[in-house]
């Protein structure tokens, strides 16, 4: 082959590389943009399962909680049902006066509570149940703070009759 022809075929291959080069540098760009997609992709999806999970393990928390104060608050209406059961069966079981003005404070004290927890949880979602059966005790206990009130305003009437006679 003639020096010439070479120089030819030299720059026919030159130039065939140049027009090809463009080809295959766009082929290798769009690849390696779908490959940082793809692992983009797989980065934001390990992302989300570790927040799901973390979320998981928070709500798991919270019913925990939910469970341990739901079970906290049947306890303390057990302790006041008994209570109430008490203070019932003294004022019925004596003939002379078995409740004290302090006795009365309490039920009070106790309807004002349940009161207030019937306004907080009012707001609450799913606590229907609670709000009723708070408004039940709550009107009970008001209903016996009354009878408490009448029993002692009658034996302080008794009382100071007496007295005066």
């Amino acid at each position: 082959m003639q020096p010439h022809h070479q120089a030819i075929a030299l720059a026919v291959t030159w130039l065939a590389t140049l027009v090809a080069l463009p080809l295959l540098l766009s082929a290798t760009r769009r690849g390696a943009h779908s490959l940082g997609v793809d692992e983009g992709k797989q980065v934001q999806q390990a992302l989300h399962t570790a927040q799901i999970k973390d979320l998981e393990r928070a709500v798991a928390d919270k019913r925990a909680e939910l469970a341990y104060l739901q079970a906290h608050f049947d306890n303390s209406m057990e302790a006041r049902r008994l209570t109430i059961v008490d203070l019932e069966e003294r004022i019925m079981s004596y003939t002379g006066l078995a409740v004290a003005r302090a006795d009365f404070e309490a039920l009070v004290s106790a309807s004002e509570t349940l009161n207030l927890a019937v306004r907080t949880w009012w707001q609450m979602k799913g606590a229907e149940l609670w709000v009723r059966r708070a408004e039940q005790q709550a009107t009970y206990l008001r209903s016996l703070a009354l009878r408490v009130q009448s029993e002692l305003e009658a034996n302080a009437a008794t009382s100071v009759t007496g007295e005066v006679a």
